[in-house]
């Protein structure tokens, strides 16, 4: 359980940083009412993501080789985010608007099915080296294949960025639909954390005995 946390964690954090990076695209050069309403897709798990941290009360110490494992792993989460959006973005320019092409030999899709041939079995490999072998041989073996692990993602991310221009330049928000979208999920933003805050188990407070 530990292991997907920290993947899922780092897919989640990778996910928030190219998410603001589209909303800064959208808003500098595209429609700034996508780029706004984007931004408030993305403080809806924000902050609930924030609150349920904030309400939890079983935090238990872990030493630092276990610190170091669950970051090793959490970059792979972060690589299979960046590798998701060249993926979405890559679809949405040739498939949707036609307006690329792919330029890696094996064509599309056989170039990121290629991608996904290094990532499976990288993903699998480091989990083996980091929670299952668990010394500290494993441990420094997947430093060097998270890095390799994390430039190939770089390159994804590169990609995907570029590819992200074709949305900005095409995509826009109904303007018959913008208020009504807007106020949607800026009420989803206010009824979430309050949903959330009202579920969370509340401390128990021991009564004193005098």
């Amino acid at each position: 359980m530990g292991s997907l946390k920290s993947l899922a964690q780092g897919f989640l954090v990778a996910t928030g940083l190219v998410w603001i990076f589209n909303v800064v695209a959208l808003v500098r050069g595209g429609d700034a009412w996508l780029g706004l309403t984007y931004l408030l897709i993305l403080l809806l798990p924000a902050t609930s993501i924030l609150l349920l941290k904030f309400k939890a009360s079983n935090q238990t110490a872990v030493n630092g080789k276990t610190k170091m494992r669950s970051l090793l792993f959490s970059l792979q989460g972060v690589a299979l985010a960046f590798w998701s959006f060249d993926l979405i973005t890559t679809f949405y320019a040739i498939n949707v608007t036609g307006l690329a092409v792919e330029l890696n030999p094996l064509g599309w899709p056989l170039g990121m099915l290629g991608a996904f041939a290094f990532y499976g079995p990288t993903l699998v490999f480091s989990y083996v080296l980091l929670f299952k072998l668990k010394d500290n041989t494993a441990l420094y073996a997947a430093i060097p294949l998270t890095m390799v692990t994390m430039g190939m993602s770089l390159m994804n991310l590169f990609a995907g960025a570029q590819n992200f221009q074709v949305f900005v330049q095409t995509a826009s928000l109904a303007s018959n639909i913008r208020f009504d979208l807007l106020a949607l999920v800026a009420a989803l933003n206010l009824a979430v954390p309050i949903v959330l805050s009202r579920k969370m188990p509340q401390p128990q407070l021991n009564p004193k005995i005098s």
